[in-house]
């Protein structure tokens, strides 16, 4: 059953550092997978063996471990978080499972830690509507030229799980603060009984905008 408590004002989510219980509570749900469903989303992306996954704001992991099998022994998954404990979580999880290719990266929200063009796929899950455009931009950055963003978030109507409905972007309002940024809308589609996804596509030779318009 999920968690009775309210949930953290994700409309200021950069601002915030999860702890590693409250996280385990929300993001580890047992009920999730019937509502957001990772392999689904793997699988309409086109993850292959030997790709790099960049997940910004991975949380526990919840959409690392499925990644994993997906890209094999010659590719990797970078788990990023500002969190420290989930980065540890993450960690200990990777070891324990011996996920050789899981990578737990700890980052700020002006900052990633990694070299740009790095992924091919870089995720975004239920992240857009309560992050600041430096990260949003640092996302961008990691990308490279034909990778994708996948743009994962709460559909903007009133579902049982999920931050109020005045918190929540739709699949369109998401689309057009991405594009801000020169990203190329691909696909929408929907994820699950209360999620979107949205699919974007850098384009060659883009170089990261200072100045994208924040999502509202």
């Amino acid at each position: 059953m999920a968690s009775s408590r309210p949930p953290p004002d994700h409309r200021r989510m950069h601002e915030s550092v999860w702890h590693r219980a409250e996280a385990v509570a929300w993001l580890d749900d047992p009920t999730r997978r019937g509502r957001e469903d990772p392999e689904t989303l793997w699988d309409r992306t086109g993850l292959a063996p030997g790709m790099t996954v960049v997940d910004v704001g991975a949380g526990t992991g919840y959409y690392d471990w499925s990644a994993s099998d997906r890209v094999g022994a010659t590719g990797c998954v970078y788990a990023v978080d500002v969190s420290p404990e989930l980065v540890a979580l993450v960690r200990e999880r990777a070891r324990a499972q011996g996920r050789r290719n899981v990578r737990a990266v700890r980052s700020r929200p002006d900052r990633i830690p990694l070299p740009g063009r790095v992924a091919d796929r870089v995720l975004l899950a239920n992240l857009l509507h309560g992050v600041a455009p430096t990260t949003v931009r640092e996302a961008v950055r990691l990308l490279r030229p034909g990778g994708r963003l996948l743009d994962v978030d709460w559909a903007k109507r009133p579902t049982p799980n999920g931050p109020p409905v005045e918190h929540r972007l739709s699949a369109t309002e998401a689309r057009r603060a991405l594009e801000a940024y020169g990203l190329r809308a691909l696909t929408t589609a929907p994820h699950g009984p209360e999620h979107y996804v949205v699919i974007l596509e850098k384009p060659a030779g883009l170089r990261s905008r200072s100045r994208a318009a924040r999502p509202s």
